[in-house]
């Protein structure tokens, strides 16, 4: 049988597929529910450092076919509330606990409270495109030198490992990820949604409570797999220390899978996959690698990571 075990700072994982960050991961039962499927590892929804509703609805819409948009505030227990959750629950998997902040001192607060409870990974979200209600201004993930002041007080702050979650929505990635890198994260998490805007036009206004959204599901896989493979081309040419990137973006198959590793991921978190399949999407997508690896030949994860990126080595 295939190999399928990652071995990341702060992440020893069975597999590859983890649960992404604001899907189900908000309370412990939930948690403990995606944990006994197939999944490697759990990323928690994102937490702050009060509790947060969730935006007036519409939160969620399938606008089209593979187009999920969403805009949910980011809600959460608040830090202190989830310390207390990682103080008395001990999960089966790995978890990656994802924080967010509204400047470089809050994030750095959330984290001391969740690593001093027990977190032993921090996946920071940079990025959310709808963090403030109804706002176009810039977020933190498309600002660099922000970025590497919010890592860099993470950084100060806590020993453990830190993934910086970075935006689809700017510029050059490549600078983001550099700027995360030099404020001391040991990895990177590609991508959070892509802005986006639907509109109902028998009402004449749009379909998402908050107006503006994200939008995620199978239709935004291509650019996902566009900024790792842009991100792992840097780390080969030495512009970006070699480090793990974590694909997120339209997983639904093992295909999708391995499409991220051929481009360098070193795992994957799946989310929108499961408002059609809910968590049992683990478990198929888990015996379809099984299937693909060894009918390929593949007896592990390193056998195939970033072998679609040869064809690419010439792209500036």
């Amino acid at each position: 049988m295939a190999n399928l075990g990652v071995s990341l700072p702060g992440l020893e994982m069975p597999n590859p597929l983890m649960l992404a960050s604001g899907i189900q991961g908000g309370n412990a039962a939930a948690l403990h529910r995606v944990a006994a499927t197939a999944c490697g590892g759990l990323v928690s929804k994102s937490i702050g450092p009060e509790p947060r509703e969730m935006y007036p609805g519409p939160v969620c819409v399938e606008a089209a076919e593979g187009v999920v948009l969403n805009a949910m505030g980011l809600p959460n227990p608040g830090a202190d509330a989830f310390a207390q959750l990682l103080q008395e629950e001990t999960f089966s998997k790995p978890l990656l606990v994802s924080i967010f902040g509204g400047d470089a001192e809050e994030y750095a607060l959330v984290a001391q409270k969740l690593v001093a409870a027990g977190a032993g990974s921090l996946e920071l979200n940079l990025s959310c495109p709808h963090a403030k209600p109804g706002s176009r201004a810039l977020i933190i993930g498309q600002q660099p030198e922000l970025i590497q002041e919010v890592v860099s007080a993470v950084r100060d702050a806590v020993d453990v490992p830190l993934y910086a979650k970075l935006s689809p929505n700017t510029t050059n990635i490549v600078e983001d990820a550099t700027a995360a890198f030099k404020g001391g994260a040991d990895g990177l998490s590609l991508i959070n949604t892509i802005s986006a805007l639907e509109v109902d036009p028998h009402v004449g206004r749009p379909v998402i409570g908050n107006l503006l959204c994200g939008m995620s599901g199978p239709a935004v896989r291509p650019v996902a797999q566009r900024k790792v493979a842009e991100i792992s081309l840097a780390m080969q040419r030495g512009e970006l220390p070699d480090a793990p990137i974590l694909g997120i973006g339209g997983i639904t198959t093992a295909l999708d899978v391995a499409r991220f590793i051929q481009l360098g991921a070193s795992a994957v978190q799946i989310g929108s996959a499961l408002i059609w399949e809910d968590a049992a999407v683990f478990d198929r997508i888990h015996d379809e690698l099984v299937e693909f690896m060894e009918t390929q030949g593949y007896a592990d994860l390193d056998a195939m990571k970033g072998i679609a990126l040869d064809s690419l080595e010439g792209l500036s």
